[in-house]
Formats: structure tokens, sequence, C-alpha cells
């Protein structure tokens, strides 16, 4: 995805910032600004290139999930494929949050205090993550959780410590 943007936006993102960095060097170097100021203003031109990529990361996420979403309204055959797999994820979590603990309860009362329900591995894990991902986490966790914010605020978060 990266890639795609900085093959996309990346000269035209690469050549202004280099041209404005070699400016502040030029004026530093002919006693114009002191290292302090140069320090601020290449600390500015890595922000712009930051809120440059963001800028370019969010489109092409929002033109992503437009195609797909426009591709499972025209397709019958990606709407029930979808619904087929949320569905079948749902009831796999419903089963292990639900009825896997009253079938525990059941024997441990009725049967075999001791008795314990075989391990099912990583399934749930892989439910939830494929159920989320069925639901948008692909386009809405690179936005939320602790990645959360901008790289812009994480950089300036960072320098201000």
């Amino acid at each position: 995805m990266l890639t795609a943007i900085f093959s996309q936006f990346g000269m035209g993102i690469v050549n202004g910032i280099l041209d404005k960095a070699l400016e502040a060097f030029k004026a530093h170097e002919q006693k114009q600004i002191t290292k302090e100021q140069l320090a601020t203003q290449l600390y500015g031109l890595m922000l712009e290139a930051v809120k440059a990529i963001e800028v370019a990361h969010a489109e092409a996420l929002a033109k992503m999930y437009t195609a797909f979403i426009g591709a499972v309204q025209t397709s019958a055959l990606m709407q029930r494929v979808w619904a087929v797999a949320t569905l079948s994820q749902l009831f796999v979590l419903i089963w292990h949050q639900f009825f896997i603990p009253l079938i525990v309860l059941l024997v441990r009362e009725y049967g075999d205090p001791n008795w314990r329900y075989p391990s099912s591995g990583t399934t749930v894990e892989w439910a939830y993550l494929l159920l989320a991902g069925l639901l948008g986490l692909g386009v809405m966790g690179l936005r939320a959780g602790p990645g959360a914010g901008s790289v812009t605020d994480k950089l300036k978060s960072m320098v201000g410590k």
C-alpha cells in the first residue's frame, strides 16, 4: 500500500521537500538563520512530508473501500459469500461464548467434575479476526486503536518529550 502511495506521490513530495531543505541549508551556511532556526525549518518540512503521506494514504484507503463496496453491491456472489462467512464466524463466536460453557457446566454438574472441553486452538481468535475483517477492520484498523492518530501527531509528541 505504501509502495503504491510513494510511487504515485513520492517524487512530488521528495522534490518539494528537498528544494525547501536545500534552501534552508543554504540560508544556514550563509549565516542568515541560526542552527535552531534550521532545525525548526527541517522539522516543519518533515511534518509537511508526513502530512502529505497521511493524506495520500487516507485517499488511497477511501478509494479502495469505495471500490470494494461497489463490487459487493453489484455482485450477488460476493454478497452471498460475505453473508455466509460473516454468519459462520458469528456462529463460531456464539458457540464458544455461550454453548461451550453451558456444556462444561452440565457435564461437570451431572457427570465428571474434572471434565474439560477439548481445546479449540486458535479458532476463536481467527473467528474474531475474520469477522472484524469482514466488517471493515482493514480500513478502520488503520485509523483507530493503538495506531490511532496521525503520524504527524505522534512525531510531535515524540519531539516534545
